[in-house]
């Protein structure tokens, strides 16, 4: 949260000309203050470039270039200049690590529209009997005990829990009350939209808390188990860096790495950066809403692509071409 918070002030404070944010390859908390200046960008076109590399391999030519390019976001790799950008990826044949009936997967966020959905799925679709749905109100929550009814009744095992994700000693206690588990889909997440400016230390955590501090913690206190599934429901907003929600895409980015990282550590990861759900997931000018079955055919679709980080969206590249799009999609849209 803290350098989140500090890049915000600097990024207001500095306003001699364009400024670059260095960041460290490979760096979790890098990531999310880069998605945070993705953001910064889209307020302030031409004002800021995200680095990847080392401070000694960035220069006034280099800032430059990249501005005259209209890049946004480049890597440094011994002297070579990378840019991201989205492509498609082929559709495998059936699922890298197929769920089955005998998993049992916690659902964070499970009150919301999309934890809700994906809980439905994971049982009438994959048949997953046992599942764990962990929200902060629990069964004080009617939509979440209504959740649960149903699934009950359809002849699935069902745990109700109240649990704040980012409260550490909390989840530990909910996960040390299960045993058998096999997976995690991290669906927790809130709002507080505003322009980079407007950005308090206060409302960065309240966004950073869900995403960021409840993906570490069950990161870390599911290290020993042997899980076959870790999702991370992420936004596509972290990925183009949507105007007003600079904190929900330092928040998002953050899990993308995050995957990232699990994944170079030989663990389980998948982060979805969705674009916009029709009934849920946020993130303006990502791609248009994603009905709740199209969202849930590319939820089954992600487990038989084997990457870290995929970007589940609907876009009209056609609509799209002779447009002004954002430098990640130029390889899409030609």
């Amino acid at each position: 949260h803290a350098e989140v918070v500090r890049v915000v002030g600097l990024l207001g404070v500095e306003r001699s000309g364009p400024l670059a944010v260095v960041v460290r390859p490979g760096d979790v908390v890098g990531a999310a203050v880069a998605g945070l200046v993705r953001s910064a960008q889209s307020e302030e076109p031409g004002r800021f470039v995200v680095v990847e590399g080392s401070p000694e391999e960035v220069s006034a030519e280099l800032v430059a270039g990249v501005l005259a390019a209209g890049e946004g976001h480049v890597a440094v790799r011994e002297g070579e200049v990378f840019v991201p950008r989205l492509v498609r990826v082929p559709v495998g044949g059936g699922p890298v690590e197929p769920f089955r009936a005998d998993d049992c997967i916690v659902v964070t966020g499970a009150s919301g529209a999309l934890g809700g959905l994906v809980a439905r799925r994971l049982f009438f679709v994959h048949g997953v009997r046992r599942l764990v749905l962990a929200s902060r109100r629990g069964g004080a929550d009617p939509v979440a005990v209504r959740l649960r009814g149903e699934l009950v009744e359809a002849g699935a095992d069902v745990s109700l829990v109240v649990c704040d994700v980012a409260d550490r000693a909390a989840l530990a206690d909910v996960l040390a009350r299960f045993r058998g588990l096999t997976g995690v889909i991290h669906a927790a997440g809130v709002l507080d939209d505003g322009v980079v400016a407007s950005l308090t230390p206060e409302r960065v955590s309240a966004v950073l808390r869900p995403k960021v501090d409840g993906a570490w913690n069950l990161h870390e206190l599911t290290a020993d188990l042997d899980l076959r599934h870790f999702v991370l429901f992420s936004s596509a907003a972290g990925v183009f860096g949507n105007a007003g929600q600079g904190n929900y895409a330092a928040g998002n980015a953050f899990l993308d790495a995050l995957a990232v990282y699990r994944r170079e550590r030989g663990l389980p990861a998948r982060s979805l950066a969705w674009g916009q759900w029709a009934s849920g997931m946020s993130g303006r000018n990502t791609g248009e809403a994603l009905s709740e079955d199209e969202g849930l055919r590319l939820f089954d679709t992600a487990h038989g692509i084997d990457k870290a980080v995929l970007v589940p969206m609907r876009l009209d590249l056609a609509a799209l071409r002779g447009t002004e799009v954002a430098p990640v999609l130029r390889g899409l849209v030609r």
